[in-house]
Order: structure tokens, then sequence, then C-alpha cells
């Protein structure tokens, strides 16, 4: 009966939850107090990830590219400790606040487009590669679970405990000298995953995080991050999915509002733009070919279409472009 209780009062507290941030979504947006969107794009780098596997960055008043898309090649887990912030991830609207925990996965575009004036936010940055080796020594992750609902309900008390061990993550990450360092980051990672997972059981299970369009559309987005070089042809992920392109298509539109074809050439543009701004060491025609375009002038059009310059001048005007994403 305690067991069966504690099931019910989790349930309650969820949807109790979900039904103030509906309430607080719509209040945020019309709310005065919110940050404005620069008018010049700015870039984040954290080069110390692929030297140190994780990194812990505290207390950010905004998250980095801050009313801009962009793609992240780590995964990042993101811990409001204050405030609350609104903007999209994969073009679908997030609300982010106090004592929620979201984890974004490497290559899905992303845009904070607004943040109140007491918004504050910890970041663990954690490197593909080492996402792979962990997934090899320890216990599973499906991290595929976390595109649809990247964003975890906290009780104060766990937000609590959940920041006292990211405290203590950060330390061990700054311990250059320690032997076994890795291994002690692994098993920390591991038990912060564990943590979050513990939550999300309970709105894993609620229906209403999960429709079948949504599922389409979780995998679709997915297949996009793998495939996007292969293929930019909307029966090839029709195919992927086992579902005819009319009634994929269908789906798609109907769950998102927009069409299969718009998502690849978003996700293509952004990945585009990523290129051109961090891969100062490859030409044009080199990130052309990388993505898997036949030629130069159909590369340039595809470009311009989706940002509004040509790829050469995105790069040389540094990612302003009139639509533009930018990493």
């Amino acid at each position: 009966m305690v067991g069966a209780n504690c099931c019910q009062n989790d349930a309650f507290y969820l949807q109790e939850s979900k039904k103030r941030s509906i309430f607080a979504v719509e209040m945020f947006k019309k709310s005065e107090f919110m940050s404005t969107i620069p008018t010049k794009a700015r870039t984040f780098d954290v080069p110390e990830v692929k030297e140190q596997d994780v990194v812990v960055l505290r207390n950010f008043n905004r998250f980095p590219f801050y009313g801009q898309e962009f793609i992240s090649t780590n995964m990042v887990i993101s811990i409001v400790t204050n405030g609350e912030s609104y903007g999209y991830y994969d073009k679908r609207e997030i609300f982010f606040r106090k004592n929620q925990v979201s984890v974004i996965l490497p290559d899905h575009i992303c845009m904070e487009q607004k943040t109140s004036k007491d918004y504050e936010v910890t970041l663990v940055i954690i490197s593909p590669k080492f996402l792979s080796e962990m997934s090899k020594t320890t216990s599973h992750r499906n991290y595929i679970n976390y595109h649809y609902e990247p964003i975890t309900e906290l009780r104060e008390e766990e937000c609590a405990v959940m920041l006292r061990l990211v405290e203590s993550l950060g330390d061990i990450c700054e311990l250059s000298g320690l032997s076994n360092r890795r291994e002690c980051l692994m098993h920390m990672v591991s038990v912060l995953f564990t943590l979050i997972s513990s939550r999300r059981r309970d709105q894993e299970s609620h229906p209403a995080w999960m429709t079948r369009g949504n599922e389409v559309y979780n995998h679709f987005c997915n297949l996009l991050v793998k495939h996007c070089r292969e293929s930019r042809e909307v029966s090839f992920y029709a195919d992927k999915l086992h579902l005819t392109p009319k009634h994929f298509s269908k789906v798609i539109r109907q769950t998102t509002g927009h069409t299969a074809s718009y998502w690849i050439e978003q996700h293509t543009a952004v990945q585009a733009q990523q290129m051109l701004l961090s891969r100062k060491d490859m030409t044009v025609l080199e990130i052309c070919y990388y993505l898997g375009f036949d030629d130069l002038s159909h590369f340039s059009r595809y470009f311009k279409r989706a940002t509004g310059l040509s790829p050469r001048q995105f790069r040389e005007q540094g990612g302003e472009g009139e639509r533009g994403a930018f990493l």
C-alpha cells in the first residue's frame, strides 16, 4: 500500500506540475521582464571538453547561443537553479524553470529565446566519446528517450542533491593529477543519469507524453542526426521508419505543422552553418562535399534559401544571416 500511495502521489505531483508549466508558459510569453534577443550572435566554445571529457559550467545567467539556433556536438545536461527560460528544441517549444533538469542530445537543433532576469543554470557538458565509452562499462542509458521530452521535473530536495553531485563532479573535473580520474567521472555521471532516470519513469509512463505522431517525429529527428549527409530525400526516412512517404509526410505535418522536407532542410542548414563558422580549416567546397552535395551551386542555392545568404557571405559576416543559425 505504501508503494501504491507513493506512485499515486508522484503521478499527482507530475500532473499538477504540468498544469503549472502550461499556465506559466503562457504568462511567461506575455511578460515584460524578459531579456531581449541580442542583434549580434555570440559563439560559445568549450575546447576543454575534448581533453577533459566532462566540463561543469556553474551559474550561467543564460544558455550559450542566446537568441540563435545552434547544434551542440556534445551532450549538455542543464539544471535550472533559479528563474525560467523559454525556447525551442528541434523547433518544438520548451519551457524550462527552477527545479528542472534537461538532457540535450548531441547534434539536435536548440534555441533559447527568452529568459527571466533572475535566470541561472548550471551546465554539465559531456563529450560523445566519453558517453560511448561509458555505455560500454555501465548498464545501459537509452539516451534516445531524452529526445522527445528533454526536461525532467524534480522536487526541490532532489534538485539540491543533484546540484551537490554536480558540484563534486566539477571538482573532480579540475583534478588533472588524479590517476583514476576518468573512472571516477564515469561513476559520477552514471549516478547523475540514475537520479534523472528515477524521476523520468513516471513521466514516460504517462500517455500524454508520447503520441504515435510524436514517436514518429522523435525517430525521424534522430535519423536526421545520423543520415542527413547521406540523404535529403523524404522517401529515405519514410523507408527507415517502415512507412510510405505519403503517410510519413502526413504524420509529420499533422504533428509539427511543417513538412518532412522542411525539417530536413532546417537540419542541413544548421549543420552547414555550424561548419562554416567552426571549421575554418575547410573551404566552402570541402564543406559542400562533406555534407553530401554534388556541386557548389546546388549547395549555395540550398543554403541561401534557408539563411538568406550564400555560404561565403555567411562565413564572411560571422553568422549574421537573415534567418541564420550558428555554432
